[in-house]
C-alpha cells in the first residue's frame, strides 16, 4: 500500500479525533466520496482498519502502531514548514512514498502544508468552504423517467446513468457495488458488469454525482434527493394503514393522479419489472381505501374517480367493481350502481367463465339482481 496524504490524514482523524464514521471522515476531511471509499478499502486491506457490522471504520493495532509516526511528521512540519495557518493547529506533510515493486523509486507526492482539520485546501487553493444549500435533485419514475437538478430538467442522460439513478431510486439503502453491478448488467461478466457501472457513475454531471453516497456497504442516494415514487409509497402506506390518521393533502386529485400513475412502464429490467408488479398491488389497495375515504366524507364524484383509476389497474378485480358499487348507491345512482355489476359481470364471464361472487351480488339483490 503506497503511503501519501490522505492515507495519513484519514487514520490522523482516527487517532486523535475518533472518527470512525464514513460520512464524518468525508465531512471532516472534505475528501470526494469516491476517493475516501478508496481509501478506506485500502487500509482495510491493508489491516490498518477494520469493518464493523454497523459500518464504523476501527483501528486495528497495526492502525495504532502508526501514531508515533504521524505525531512524529507533525512535530517536523511545525518546525520546518512555514506556518500559513493558526500555530495550534498541527501541520501535515506527505511522506515520501515506498519503493515501487520493481525496485525503482516511486514517484514522491506533492508536499501539502497547513492542513485544518475541517478541510483538505492547499495554500494557493481559490476553494472556500460553501455555506449555500445543496442544489435540489429530483428524480421521478412514475409515469417516465426525469431528472430535474436546480429546477431544471436534465437532458440527455446517458442509459446507463438512468439506470443506474433508477435502481439507486429503487432501494432505499445502500446496495453493494458488486451486487449492483450484477442484477444491472445481468449478462455481462463481473468485470464487464463493473465497468458498465463506473462508466455510468462517470457520466453523470458534478450536481448529481455529489447526490450519490458511496460507502463500503455501497452505494445509496442521499437523503436529500427527492424521489417521486417514494412519496407515492409513502402515500399508499398511510391510506393503507388504518392506525394512521389520513391528511387532507391525500384526499386531494394530486393524490389521485399519484396513485394513478405507472411505474416505468417502458422500461423492461427484471428489476424494474418487479418493483413495478409490487407498485400495481400496491397502488389498486391504496386507491380503493382512497374511495372509501371519499366517500365518507361525502365528496362521492372524487370517490367514483378513485374506484375506476382502481377498476383500470385490474378490470377483472371485483373489490374495485364493489367500490364503485357502493359511490353510486351512496349517490342514489341505482341504475349506475347496476350498470357497473352487468358490465362486470359479463366481463367476468367472458374472461374467465365465472359469476360475480355472492358479496358483490348481495350489493344489488335489492335492487331487483337475483
Amino acid at each position: 500500500m503506497q503511503v501519501e496524504r490522505w492515507t495519513l490524514l484519514i487514520v490522523r482523524e482516527a487517532l486523535l479525533r475518533g472518527v470512525s464514521r464514513f460520512p464524518d471522515f468525508q465531512i471532516s476531511l472534505g475528501i470526494a466520496p469516491d476517493m475516501l471509499t478508496v481509501r478506506l478499502d485500502d487500509l482495510v486491506s491493508a489491516g490498518v482498519f477494520s469493518v464493523t457490522d454497523t459500518g464504523d471504520y476501527l483501528l486495528t493495532t497495526k492502525g495504532h502502531d502508526l501514531e508515533s509516526t504521524i505525531s512524529a511528521l507533525s512535530v517536523w512540519s511545525e518546525r520546518w514548514v512555514a506556518p500559513t495557518h493558526s500555530p495550534s493547529v498541527p501541520l501535515m506533510v506527505s511522506p515520501i512514498s515506498v519503493v515501487a515493486a520493481d525496485g525503482a523509486p516511486a514517484q514522491t507526492p506533492e508536499p501539502f502544508v497547513g492542513q485544518h482539520p475541517e478541510t483538505t485546501e492547499r495554500p494557493g487553493d481559490a476553494r472556500e468552504i460553501s455555506t449555500e444549500s445543496p442544489v435540489s435533485i429530483e428524480i421521478s419514475l412514475l409515469g417516465t423517467f426525469s431528472l430535474r437538478v436546480g429546477g431544471r430538467a436534465v437532458a440527455p442522460i446517458s442509459v446507463g446513468s438512468q439506470r443506474l439513478l433508477v435502481f439507486l431510486a429503487l432501494h432505499d439503502r445502500a446496495v453493494g457495488r458488486a451486487a449492483m453491478a450484477g442484477r444491472m448488467w445481468p449478462d455481462a461478466s463481473d468485470e464487464r458488469a463493473g465497468i458498465s457501472l463506473r462508466s455510468a457513475l462517470s457520466r453523470l454531471d458534478v450536481p448529481t454525482r455529489e447526490a450519490i453516497l458511496t460507502a463500503s456497504a455501497g452505494l445509496s442516494l442521499a437523503d436529500t434527493v427527492i424521489v417521486d415514487f417514494r412519496a407515492a409509497q409513502a402515500l399508499a402506506h398511510r391510506l393503507l394503514q388504518p392506525t394512521t390518521l389520513v391528511r387532507n393533502t391525500d384526499l386531494t386529485p394530486a393524490a389521485l393522479a399519484v396513485l394513478s400513475s405507472e411505474l416505468l412502464p417502458d422500461w423492461y429490467d427484471d428489476w424494474v419489472v418487479a418493483e413495478a408488479e409490487d407498485w400495481r398491488q400496491l397502488r389498486m389497495n391504496a386507491l380503493e381505501i382512497l374511495a372509501t375515504h371519499l366517500t365518507e366524507s361525502g365528496r362521492l364524484a372524487d370517490a367514483a374517480g378513485a374506484a375506476r383509476a382502481a377498476m383500470k389497474v385490474e378490470p377483472l378485480r371485483e373489490s374495485a367493481h364493489a367500490t364503485l358499487i357502493r359511490v353510486h348507491l351512496a349517490e342514489g345512482n341505482q341504475s349506475e350502481a347496476l350498470r357497473v355489476y352487468d358490465r362486470y359481470s359479463a366481463l367476468l364471464d367472458t374472461a374467465l367463465g365465472l359469476d360475480p361472487t355472492i358479496h358483490l351480488t348481495e350489493l344489488v339483490s335489492s335492487l331487483g339482481i337475483r
